[in-house]
């Protein structure tokens, strides 16, 4: 039986994606839980992966094609076998109608150009980001004339802003003033860009608007509550040193990050409320770890997870972040990857920020936010020595955990950062 594969929502509050490459062609047989496409979302580039075996029978979004979450996207079933193609619920229309009926194949095809971004037929040849399309139209720049920096060649935002047309002088004259995102660094000024204009509503990137979206969202049905605690880092920093001072000339190299993963890990052990999170007046507690670590880039923020990492020791937490952010940045990551996380982790310490506190990144129920290490004057022993010192905040979902929980997991971690010789035994 031909099985459609749909366009997933591989994140939340997703509405649709973007086809970016595909890794099969018609034809072709393909295993369970291979990966058949790449599909960017508002925030990344992930994996889509066929849950049934067979025979790619029919590919219905051409790559750079922005489809609806649900739409049919391809089909995979026995070589040779007919089919029929199931037109996924409308939930958007004003009717509420949302009656399944069955559609020919052609049908389907005839729809996609629809779901094209209005603005020039390159759209289904080049590999762009969403914003760097938008950004590209308002510019008047042509995509064809601009060489990607992304992953397959796929033209980004800032590929865009960078570029220089010599043989269009005055692009910018008629168009809109060019939004300017705060976590970009900023650009040479050029005749293709315009100055911010006082007064002048400034358009969200499709990032920008999930962002906004996630973030409203949490605080609005979260009632949050914050926790703070001074950690002494100087145990965990000679550790770390010591470490690795031992595994250089293996190429391994232990950041303070992943100490406070590892401590987290273990927390979470101990406490089992803050790997949960809350559905239909009742907590429902995650199997398996995910860490999830927040990852800024030019375009916005993205908070993938490392998988199961319950039992792994520092050394392979080290390992599964550094891989994790580098696949992040080439757009390698997987749905799961993407959308797993338990619990989250925001560190702004490279910023030489001391302190703040983090929006939950929903479903889950807690973030742990930390700072800077900085070097101050601690007293120990009756002494006055220079210690080095690091903020920690959690951030906890009131409808799962109260106070006193939260400042017990707080202070688990402080004491596990404080005598590190215990995570590594």
């Amino acid at each position: 039986m031909a099985i459609e594969l749909r366009m997933p929502q591989m994140g939340y509050d997703m509405e649709e994606g973007t086809v970016v490459k595909w890794l099969v062609q018609e034809g072709e047989t393909v295993k369970r839980n291979a990966p058949v496409a790449e599909i960017e979302t508002d925030k990344a580039v992930v994996e889509f992966e066929t849950e049934t075996e067979g025979t790619i029978l029919k590919i219905l979004a051409s790559e750079g094609s922005v489809i609806p979450v649900g739409q049919t996207i391809a089909v995979v079933g026995a070589e040779g076998e007919e089919f029929t193609i199931t037109e996924p619920p409308q939930i958007d229309q004003n009717s509420g109608n949302q009656e399944t009926q069955p559609t020919e194949k052609v049908q389907v095809e005839d729809k996609q150009p629809a779901q094209q971004p209005p603005s020039t037929p390159e759209s289904t040849t080049i590999i762009a980001s969403p914003i760097a399309r938008k950004l590209a139209e308002e510019m008047g720049i042509s995509l064809s004339k601009i060489s990607g920096s992304g992953p397959n060649g796929r033209i980004t935002k800032t590929d865009v802003e960078n570029f220089e047309d010599t043989n269009n002088e005055n692009i910018s004259t008629n168009s809109s003033p060019i939004q300017q995102i705060p976590e970009s660094k900023p650009q040479p000024s050029s005749e293709a860009s315009s100055p911010i204009v006082s007064g002048e509503k400034q358009p969200l990137s499709r990032m920008r608007q999930q962002i906004a979206r996630v973030t409203v969202k949490s605080k609005s049905e979260k009632p949050h509550f914050y926790v703070s605690a001074e950690i002494d880092m100087t145990k965990s920093m000679a550790l770390r040193k010591q470490i690795n001072e031992q595994l250089a000339p293996e190429g391994v190299k232990i950041t303070v990050n992943d100490l406070i993963v590892k401590a987290t890990i273990e927390t979470l052990k101990k406490f089992p409320k803050f790997n949960a999170y809350y559905h239909e007046d009742g907590i429902v507690y995650n199997d398996d770890i995910n860490i999830a670590i927040a990852i800024s880039d030019d375009e916005g923020l993205i908070v993938p997870a490392i998988l199961d990492c319950g039992n792994k020791s520092l050394r392979q937490l080290s390992q599964m972040v550094k891989d994790l952010a580098q696949r992040s940045s080439n757009g390698t990551l997987s749905p799961q990857e993407y959308t797993g996380g338990t619990f989250a982790i925001s560190n702004l310490g490279m910023y030489d920020v001391t302190s703040f506190v983090a929006i939950i990144h929903p479903p889950q129920s807690a973030v742990l936010a930390v700072g800077t290490v900085t070097e101050k004057p601690v007293v120990k022993n009756g002494e006055i020595v220079i210690g080095q010192t690091m903020v920690g905040t959690i951030s906890a979902d009131h409808r799962i955990v109260d106070g006193a929980e939260g400042a017990e997991f707080l202070v688990e971690v402080k004491a596990l950062l404080e005598n590190p010789m215990s995570m590594v035994i």
